[in-house]
């Protein structure tokens, strides 16, 4: 049983973790993207002001619509690996990679429209930290209330998706740590009770 537990990573206290994270992960991943399936499909609940073409109409527009739908599928790929336990050796590398890097993208979209929200609330700076005016951002000059709290929870959802996969990266290299070290205390106790070794 014990080794079964080790093997699966399941060895009590808070080494579920990494994969109660990487499904909060994974979660978060299909929410947003169903979002945007709604939204592209009509929907309006939510939606905070006008969406982005779906064909660009630009070289760099195509570069940053290639990456945003690509990182759909590979975050969901990656949380759901890690969940199950599939990565190995380099994959697992790679994984830690891709989930650090959401967190970064994540973090700096989420905080970055938080900050931009507040000091447009506050009447600090009119324009925001980006310098563009409501018309450039949401793609009406007097957007609706609606479409204001809309804005702040999207931001606030970024900021959420960057806290889960800090989270989850955080727990995903430590986990692999302690794995190794259970590891080596069962096996020194094993040989020291003659319990034989799998």
């Amino acid at each position: 049983m014990q080794a079964r537990q080790l093997r699966s990573g399941r060895t009590g206290g808070t080494a579920g973790l990494p994969i109660r994270m990487a499904y909060a992960a994974l979660a978060w991943v299909i929410v947003f993207f169903a979002f945007h399936v709604y939204w592209y499909a009509g929907g309006a609940f939510g939606r905070a002001g006008a969406l982005p073409a779906l064909v660009p109409d630009s070289v760099g527009g195509w570069i940053f619509e290639v990456l945003v739908v690509s990182a759909f599928p590979l975050g969901a790929g990656v949380c759901l690996a890690i969940a199950r336990g599939w990565p190995r050796g380099s994959m697992r590398r790679a994984a830690a990679v891709v989930v650090w890097l959401g967190c970064a993208l994540l973090a700096l979209r989420g905080g970055s429209g938080l900050v931009d929200d507040l000091t447009r609330a506050a009447g600090l700076l009119p324009n925001g930290i980006t310098g563009l005016s409501l018309e450039e951002t949401m793609g009406t000059a007097h957007p609706s209330a609606s479409e204001l709290w809309s804005s702040y929870a999207t931001d606030a959802y970024f900021a959420v998706g960057g806290l889960i996969f800090g989270l989850l990266a955080c727990r995903y290299r430590t986990r692999r740590v302690t794995r190794a070290c259970c590891a080596r205390a069962y096996c020194r106790r094993g040989s020291k009770q003659g319990i034989p070794q799998q």
